[in-house]
C-alpha cells in the first residue's frame, strides 16, 4: 500500500470537501492510503510517504519546512500539485522553482475542454484524449520553463495554455495540474483518473510492459475477431500477436486483415507457443468454459466473450481456476458503458428519481428469429443469453447504485416464464421473462421476446421521487424523467449521453473495456468487470429458467 500525504488548506477553495473526495477515490483503488493534514511541519520528515499531494493556497513555509519538502523530492520522492499549489508559498523561491510554475490569472468558472498531447500516454496512460470539465481556468507563469514537460492543454481566448506538466527534480518527479478548483472538478471521472495515474507516475509505477494477446475464434459474425484485435491494438500496453481458429478460411481472413500474424488451429498450442500472455475467447457460449479453462491452466490471463457461460457451475469452475493460477479473468461486457445505462446513472446521480425500487427492461418485437447458432439453444443457452445478458448486467448496475459502496452479497428470489409458441424452425424461446426480487424489496426484470406485437419501453425505472423512461434503442430521442418537485410531478426531457450515432460508438465501448483491463493488469487498478460481477446475469438467467420449469421462486445470492 502506497502512503500518500495530502497537504491542504488556505483560502478561496473548499479544501476540506475536496480533500475528502480525493481521499475516497484514491483509497477505493486499493493502492493508496491517504493522510490529510494542514500541518506544514509534516514536511520536516516525509520518509514514511510514497508521495505528497499539495492542494493548498497562500501562506509561507518556514526554511525548515521548505527544505524538508525539497530534500524529499530531490532525493527521489514524488509530488503532485493540484490547481492552487501554483498559488501557494509564493515567497518560497525554492518551492516555486520545484513546483515549476506560478499562478498568473484566471477567468470565471466555466466549461473547459481539456486535451492531452501525444506525450501524455507516458504520464497518464490510456486516458481520454479530451474531456470537458467545469472549472476555473488557471493561467501560469513558468518558473522552470526549460524543465517543464507539458502534456495537457486548454484553449483560452484563442491561446493554448498549459493545464498540466511534469518535470524531474533531482531524483524525484513533479506533476502539476491547473485543474481542481472545487468539488465539481474533483467529482469528474477524468480528473480522478488524472490524479490517480499522476500519483502512479511520480511514484514510478507506470509500466512500459506490453501484454500480448491471442484471439481464439476469429469468426465472421459481426466481425468480432477483428473488433477485438483492433481494440486491443489501439490500447496502450496491449497488442494482438496470435489468432486461433479451426477454420482455415478464418485464419486466412485474419492474415489478410491484420497482416502476417501467427495463426493456430489449437488453443492449447497457441497458449504454449510463448507468443501470448493473455487470450480472448470468442467462440460460441457452450464452448466458453472448456476453452477458458485450458488457457487458464496454461497460465494466461483470459477475457471471455459474453455470456460468461451457460451455467453458474461452469462460471464457478472458471473463477476457481483463475484464483488458483493467479491470473486475471474477465468478461467482455463492453456494453457496461452503453448510452442507456450511462444516462440512467446520470439521472440517478442528480437525485431526480430518488431511491430506485423497480427496474424493468424490455427487448421486444414481433419477428422471426435469425438463423444461426444464436437461435440454437444448445449452443447459445437461449433467448436471454444474447442481448439479455447485457441488459441484465445494466440492471444489476442500477441495483448496485442503491447500495453505493456497501458491496457484498445480496439475497433474492428469482422467478421466470419461458414460452415457445410460434417460431418452430429454431429451438430458442419466443418469450422469456426473468424477474429478481431482493430482500430489500427492490425488483428488477428483463423481458426478451420475438412474439410481442405491442411496443414496450426499453427501460422503466421507478424511484421514490419519480421515474425515468427510455422508450427504445433510438438514442437520438431523449429519456423522459418525471420528477417530484415542489409537491408536483414535473416532466423533463433528458438527452441520452452519449448518443449512439457518434462516430465509432462501438469502438469506444471496446476501448473503455480494454483500457480498464490494461490498467488492472499493468497498474493493479481495480477491474470493473470482475468474474464475480459477470456471474450475476448468468445466475439470474439460469435460475429464471429453472424457476419457470418448476413453477416456483428460487433463492439466489448475487455479488455486489
Amino acid at each position: 500500500m502506497e502512503k500518500i500525504l495530502m497537504m491542504t488548506g488556505g483560502g478561496f477553495h473548499p479544501f476540506h470537501l475536496c480533500s475528502s473526495i480525493a481521499k475516497d477515490f484514491l483509497e477505493q483503488t486499493g493502492i493508496f492510503t491517504v493522510e490529510i493534514t494542514e500541518d506544514r511541519d509534516k514536511f520536516l520528515d516525509l520518509s514514511n510517504y510514497s508521495a505528497v499531494i499539495v492542494y493548498t493556497q497562500g501562506g509561507e513555509l518556514t526554511a525548515k519546512q521548505e527544505n524538508g519538502l525539497l530534500t524529499y523530492v530531490r532525493s527521489g520522492g514524488g509530488i503532485v500539485g493540484i490547481h492552487s499549489a501554483a498559488d501557494s508559498w509564493t515567497n518560497n523561491k525554492g518551492y516555486m522553482e520545484m513546483i515549476g510554475a506560478q499562478f498568473r490569472e484566471h477567468g470565471p468558472m466555466t466549461d473547459i475542454t481539456v486535451t492531452y498531447s501525444k506525450e501524455a500516454d507516458a504520464v497518464i496512460p490510456r486516458a481520454d484524449k479530451s474531456f470537458v470539465i467545469h472549472d476555473e481556468f488557471y493561467m501560469l507563469k513558468p518558473h522552470a520553463e526549460e524543465a517543464l514537460k507539458p502534456f495537457m492543454y486548454g484553449s483560452w481566448h484563442q491561446a493554448q495554455e498549459i493545464l498540466g506538466y511534469v518535470r524531474d527534480y533531482g531524483k524525484g518527479k513533479v506533476l502539476y495540474t491547473a485543474l481542481g478548483h472545487d468539488e465539481k472538478a474533483f467529482n469528474v471521472p477524468q480528473f480522478q483518473e488524472l490524479i490517480i495515474k499522476g500519483l502512479m507516475y511520480v511514484i514510478g509505477k507506470i509500466s512500459d510492459e506490453t501484454i500480448r494477446f491471442g484471439i481464439v475464434g476469429y469468426g465472421p459474425l459481426y466481425g468480432m475477431g477483428k473488433y477485438h484485435a483492433d481494440s486491443i491494438n489501439n490500447t496502450t500496453g496491449l497488442i494482438t500477436t496470435a489468432i486461433c481458429d479451426k477454420d482455415p478460411a478464418r485464419l486466412r481472413a485474419a492474415k489478410n486483415e491484420l497482416g502476417d500474424i501467427p495463426t493456430f488451429t489449437d488453443a492449447s498450442e497457441m497458449a504454449q507457443s510463448g507468443l501470448v500472455d493473455a487470450a480472448v475467447v470468442a467462440v460460441p457460449p457452450n464452448a466458453h468454459a472448456e476453452v477458458v479453462l485450458a488457457l487458464i491452466e496454461s497460465g494466461l490471463h483470459v477475457v471471455s466473450e459474453k455470456p460468461f457461460a451457460i451455467t453458474t457451475a461452469e462460471v464457478d469452475q472458471m473463477i476457481e481456476a483463475a484464483q488458483c493460477r493467479d491470473v486475471v479473468l474477465s468478461v467482455f461486457h463492453n456494453r457496461h458503458w452503453d448510452s442507456d445505462i450511462v444516462t440512467l446513472r446520470q439521472i440517478m446521480d442528480l437525485g431526480l428519481i430518488g431511491e430506485v425500487y423497480s427496474v424493468e427492461c424490455n427487448m421486444v418485437s414481433y419477428q422471426m428469429p435469425y438463423p444461426g447458432w444464436r437461435s440454437q439453444k444448445e449452443v447459445s443457452g437461449g433467448l436471454l443469453y444474447d442481448m439479455g445478458v447485457h441488459q441484465f448486467e445494466k440492471a444489476f448496475q442500477i441495483a448496485a447504485y442503491n447500495w453505493g459502496q456497501d458491496c457484498r452479497s445480496r439475497k433474492a428470489f428469482v422467478y421466470g416464464n419461458r414460452l415457445k409458441k410460434a417460431w418452430h424452425h429454431v429451438n430458442v424461446e419466443d418469450y422469456w421473462r426473468a424477474y429478481v426480487k431482493f430482500e430489500s424489496g427492490l425488483e428488477m426484470q428483463v423481458v426478451q421476446s420475438n412474439l410481442c406485437a405491442a411496443p414496450k419501453p426499453l427501460w422503466v425505472v421507478l424511484g421514490t421521487r419519480g421515474a425515468a423512461v427510455i422508450e427504445s434503442w433510438d438514442w437520438e430521442k431523449p429519456a423522459i424523467v418525471n420528477t417530484y418537485v415542489n409537491n408536483r410531478l414535473t416532466r423533463v426531457e433528458y438527452p441520452i449521453i452519449p448518443p449512439c450515432s457518434i462516430p465509432d460508438y462501438f469502438d469506444r465501448l471496446a476501448e473503455k473495456y480494454y483500457r480498464n483491463l490494461a490498467d488492472h493488469v499493468l497498474m493493479d487498478l481495480p477491474l470493473i468487470i470482475t468474474p464475480e460481477w459477470a456471474r450475476n446475469p448468468v445466475a439470474a438467467i439460469e435460475l429464471s429458467e429453472k424457476a419457470s420449469l418448476e413453477n416456483r421462486g428460487l433463492e439466489a445470492e448475487f455479488i455486489f
